[in-house]
């Protein structure tokens, strides 16, 4: 199966580069954008593309040294330092990077479909591919890879026995679209929607919709919906050769849909087609699923699948899940649930994620015969082994006859017939501390392994995102200059949000620190397999012997702890045991003063088996701009205290004072680190992503007649017949009591439903007057910024209370695109 190989020469040609180098004949096969998912050196290029919060030209040094040699850069990056490498030189690396993609696309004369829209692309996609993986070999973007760069990555998939090419867009800006159309080059193009979804740099709706219709500049067919009424007024005032429309109010359009009714499971869509009555049956109820099936049926009809086919593929749809799951597993492991697909770019997607979070724990992946990849098997499980080694997977359970027939190129590989024989011989296996990724096809339905092996947990869960996590660090990063480094504070819990994995994430994002408060914390880290230097913010001097033998490195604020330690390294004689010194600049907290100076560096001088890595501060209210001039006050008194510690210590160490309102607020005051705190969380600015989501069920639904009492201490009493809701989240989960008898509300299908009665232990009860619930229904206890300070705000308290305070018994379900 030939893909991606060109050689330099042909590459610098396509994206009009000057080449600077040893070998422009050399073949490449592999574009590469992230040095760190960089398995092989041969054959592959690494584009340093430039973002906002990011520079790829910033890792060329690092993949050189390993062996790296082929790169395409701007223009004025200095190569003569690099002798051996091949260099492709350009304006804009984004820009070359497009072009490459383009002109290999150039190279399929195949039917192409493209997707855009406010929502549902990446579920129409993935439903289209469905339906037709067993007709055609088709190409598609893994995930929701829809972005400038996310497209060119999909469409460099194409190979030579790809007969369709389908591909989702995404845009955020005007100026946008027109380069992915270039790329794609859609033959049949679907509109599914328009909405306020990334609104924040269009003018209007029109305007949106306007920047979105140009990837159909050079379709023959376009599918929409006329019931959305700024898509058809735009689509009608332009000029498109061919349009299949659907309709619930316009008979005229090419689909009408006369009525769509539940019917068990199932809601059967009733359609006039040309001049026919037709009768569709979609698993699905909700109204987002119609519309997508909707547009589904008509992409069907429009490739002449006949009636029976149609019916066939909607009857196999499933639920997407759009997002890697991490969760706690039984036996202290983790686990990663991508249990809805199988083919090997999301496999490669989801072994970085194992890699990334897996630390020192075992690698296991538990597979499924793969059913999407277009390849012979022999090739398809040579293929598999050796990716498989590529990211150092120490165990692999496949389950399928494929499997069994190939066991033998994989190494300490464990083998099933069904999902059913793995599932009953999981007692038997040794599954502890380990990373375990579990990936399989539609058809092996390993949620029912994933059911068996996930920790048990009450139905309250928070939701952590690790992409808005990422967003954040590379937003605050942006503010940062090259040289300056980025602690992390994970203490708290990283504020609620769960620690190893979220430190994992930091340290697969190259964080200099982290921090945490007690030594217990950073042990744990430790024994997770984190290897990033840990500050400790609060270390009891009774436990200075198992700080140093987990490499953690103390905050000292006074000389009774400096003795202590400097006794205990002695006692092991260890030099140069890294330490942070806390000065106190007018917080009134922990910290030496600055009439203790003289006397800490004197004492500092005398010793060996200290040495100063950092000396820091903590500003009282840098996010206040009232107080500009008091922690102006605090940055000039920690400049001057180091100023004067510099003067009797000569060796480097590290300054540092701000902290998240503080990069923001005070970037002259960056000194030699920062320190990233709520920031990373999403709590603090508008221009940062919420990263956490706390969610519960309706557990039961009652009628509740006029003048009863409501819970603990009656302390509501219904004035009218009410329905009301329980929902197992109380004040031991996180839901503060202060919130009863209406001071709280959470949301259910986007409306709002008070509190009533008191909070209690594990459960609350909430108004379902105008909420049209049933028991199951999802409950938003809060998802936004905004939620997050409402429940403070009631509460006469901070954004980090709310965080922090929920319980470790709730499950911490981490997300990841």
């Amino acid at each position: 199966m030939t893909g991606f190989s060109y050689t330099i020469k042909q590459l610098a040609h396509f994206c009009h580069a000057q080449f600077k180098g040893l070998d422009a004949d050399e073949n490449i096969l592999q574009l590469v954008i992230d040095s760190r998912k960089v398995k092989h050196h041969n054959h592959h290029l690494f584009v340093a593309l430039n973002g906002p919060h990011h520079d790829g030209h910033q890792f060329i040094e690092e993949l050189y040294q390993k062996g790296f040699r082929n790169f395409l850069i701007r223009t004025g990056f200095k190569t003569s330092d690099f002798p051996e490498g091949n260099f492709l030189v350009v304006d804009d690396t984004l820009r070359a990077f497009q072009n490459i993609s383009q002109n290999h696309r150039l190279s399929f004369q195949i039917p192409t479909i493209g997707i855009t829209g406010s929502n549902g692309k990446t579920i129409v996609k993935e439903w289209i591919y469905s339906s037709l993986q067993d007709r055609y070999k088709v190409c598609k973007n893994p995930k929701s890879y829809n972005s400038q760069v996310g497209v060119c990555l999909s469409v460099l998939g194409l190979t030579n026995g790809d007969e369709i090419g389908l591909f989702e867009a995404g845009i955020s800006q005007s100026g946008e679209m027109g380069n992915l159309q270039k790329i794609i080059q859609p033959s049949l193009g679907i509109f599914t929607n328009i909405g306020q979804a990334h609104s924040e740099n269009f003018s209007s709706l029109e305007e949106k919709v306007r920047e979105k219709m140009k990837l159909f500049s050079e379709t023959e067919t376009l599918i929409y919906c006329m019931d959305h009424d700024v898509i058809h007024e735009v689509i009608s005032t332009g000029n498109v050769p061919k349009q299949m429309t659907w309709s619930r109010n316009d008979p005229s359009a090419s689909l009408f849909v006369k009525s769509v009714i539940q019917n068990g499971d199932q809601s059967i869509i009733k359609i006039i087609h040309e001049g026919a009555e037709k009768n569709f049956s979609i698993p699905f109820h909700d109204e987002a699923s119609i519309e997508n099936g909707l547009h589904l049926i008509c992409v069907l009809f429009v490739l002449n699948l006949q009636e029976e086919e149609i019916q066939n593929a909607l009857m196999r749809l499933q639920p997407l899940a759009m997002r890697l799951e991490l969760k706690e597993a039984i036996g202290n492991s983790l686990l990663i649930n991508d249990a809805y697909s199988s083919d090997l770019d999301s496999l490669t997607i989801a072994l970085d994620f194992l890699q990334q979070q897996s630390g020192n724990a075992k690698r296991i992946a538990i597979l499924s015969d793969l059913d999407e990849t277009g390849m012979s098997n022999p090739e398809l499980f040579t293929k598999l082994a050796k990716l498989l080694e590529s990211y150092k997977i120490e165990q692999l359970i496949g389950v399928g006859n494929h499997f069994l027939e190939f066991s033998k190129l994989f190494t300490n590989c464990i083998c099933y017939k069904s999902t059913e024989d793995f599932i009953a011989s999981i007692p038997n296996l040794n599954l502890e501390k380990s990373a375990i990724l579990l990936k399989g096809a539609r058809r092996f339905k390993f949620e029912e392994i994933a059911k068996t092996l996930e920790q048990k947990n009450h139905e309250t869960v928070l939701e952590v995102n690790l992409n808005a996590l990422s967003d954040n660090y590379h937003y605050f990063k942006g503010l940062l200059k090259k040289e300056t480094k980025v602690m992390v504070m994970v203490k708290a819990f990283s504020y609620g949000n769960g620690t190893y994995e979220i430190a994992h994430h930091l340290e697969y994002h190259n964080a200099d620190y982290l921090a945490v408060a007690y030594v217990d914390e950073g042990i744990a880290l430790r024994k997770k397999g984190i290897r990033t230097r840990i500050m400790v913010l609060n270390p009891d001097s009774s436990q200075f012997s198992q700080l140093i033998e987990h490499c953690l490195e103390p905050e000292i604020y006074g000389f009774k702890q400096l003795k202590l330690l400097q006794g205990e390294l002695e006692k092991r004689n260890l030099k140069n045991y890294p330490v942070h010194l806390k000065l106190d600049t007018g917080m009134w907290r922990l910290g030496f003063q600055k009439s203790d100076i003289k006397a800490l560096c004197s004492w500092c001088i005398g010793q060996k088996e200290l040495a100063l890595a950092s000396v820091f501060s903590h500003l009282a209210s840098s996010e206040s701009k009232s107080d500009r001039g008091y922690t102006n006050t605090q940055i000039e008194k920690f400049s001057s205290m180091c100023e004067e510690i510099e003067s009797f210590i000569k060796t480097p160490f590290l300054k540092h004072i701000l902290n998240s309102s503080g990069i923001r607020n005070y970037p002259e005051a960056q000194f030699d680190m920062v320190r990233l705190g709520i920031g990373l969380y999403g709590i603090g600015s508008e221009k940062l992503k919420n990263c956490s989501a706390l969610k519960s069920v309706i557990s039961q639904i009652k009628e509740v007649p006029k003048g009863e009492s409501i819970g603990y201490n009656r302390a509501y009493y219904t004035d009218k017949n009410i329905r009301i809701g329980i929902i197992p989240i109380g004040y031991a989960d996180g839901l503060n009591r202060g919130l009863s008898n209406g001071r709280g509300h959470v949301f259910i299908q986007g409306k709002k439903a008070g509190i009533i009665g008191n909070v209690c232990m594990d459960m609350c009860m909430i108004d379902l007057s105008r909420v049209d619930a049933k028991e199951g229904d999802e409950v938003i206890i809060w998802n936004t910024q905004t939620h997050i300070y409402e429940m403070a705000n009631a509460l006469n308290t901070i954004p980090y209370e709310i965080l922090t305070h929920v319980s470790q018994r709730v499950k911490r379900v981490f997300l990841q695109e």
